[in-house]
């Protein structure tokens, strides 16, 4: 009897024993089927974060390349900022030199010299990192080159030619009219000459708008062909002095003839200050005249 007490609480013991471990290898069982899963999402996790990683150190290079460059620009500007002191430290010599020798140059041409020189050297510099600029005055051009000069003087030959014609009917006309007062009023002979003087009138209008438009599309013809070399030639001289932008430059004539005119010359010009361009017209105007 005493051998049973003391054998139940052992098989019970043993009993409960068995379900904790029984239990513990299930969790374990689940957790183990779970591991494939955590695996992943760690995988996942770490390659987003080394992406995060890859673009932090592409920035950072980026950032890096930026300095570097800033660093290159602000070194050239040294560099000019160098060769200007050097500039003006010789030409502070060549002033001791000149008042040295008593050269006939007073103290405020020098200063105006030297300050010449001092603003275009840093003119020069300030333009380093600029697109280099040029002018061209499009009136001037059309004013003074030898193809306009010569379509003028053809044009007066033939404005001359034309008026003596045009001059000529009209005295005639005058005369017949003049003449109708010696005729009888209605007589056949009377409206014979009022017939003759109705055609010649109708033929001195259409002779003068035909010489007018005839001038005007002349003029238009010369115009157009003159643009259009003075584009070409244009581009040529700005890509020799390695320009990378020219601008038109006429200066507007000023008092304007009527309201019309001033607006039309406000419309037109556009560069209102081009100070540092090079004005590239009489090369341009040069180039023109020798056909090249």
């Amino acid at each position: 009897m005493d051998n049973r007490k003391t054998t139940w609480p052992l098989i019970l013991g043993a009993i409960l024993t068995a379900t904790l471990c029984s239990g513990f290898i299930f969790d374990w069982g689940k957790k183990k089927a779970k591991d494939p899963n955590e695996a992943k999402n760690a995988a996942a996790a770490q390659a987003i974060q080394e992406e995060k990683l890859t673009a932090q150190d592409e920035k950072i290079a980026e950032l890096n390349r930026k300095i570097d460059e800033q660093s290159k620009l602000l070194a050239a500007q040294e560099e000019k900022y160098a060769e200007l002191e050097k500039k003006i430290k010789r030409f502070d010599e060549i002033e001791a030199s000149v008042k040295n020798r008593n050269a006939d140059i007073n103290d405020s041409d020098m200063s105006a010299i030297r300050e010449m020189i001092e603003k275009q050297v840093k003119l020069n510099v300030k333009k380093a990192d600029m697109p280099a600029m040029g002018v061209v005055s499009i009136r001037k051009i059309f004013r003074d080159c030898k193809r306009t000069a010569l379509y003028r003087q053809e044009t007066n030959a033939e404005r001359q030619k034309i008026g003596a014609e045009l001059s000529k009917l009209d005295s005639e006309i005058k005369a017949q009219q003049a003449g109708l007062k010696t005729l009888k009023n209605g007589s056949e002979n009377y409206m014979a000459q009022v017939k003759e003087i109705l055609e010649k009138q109708a033929r001195l209008q259409a002779q003068q708008e035909f010489h007018k438009q005839q001038l005007a599309l002349k003029e238009q013809q010369l115009t157009e062909n003159i643009y259009g070399d003075i584009l070409r030639i244009t581009s040529y001289i700005a890509k020799e002095k390695g320009l990378d932008l020219v601008f038109e430059a006429s200066e507007p004539e000023l008092p304007a003839s009527s309201p019309t005119e001033l607006e039309l010359s406000m419309g037109t010009h556009k560069l209102l200050f081009g100070g540092g361009c090079v004005d590239i017209t009489e090369e341009v105007i040069g180039r023109l005249d020798t056909g090249l």
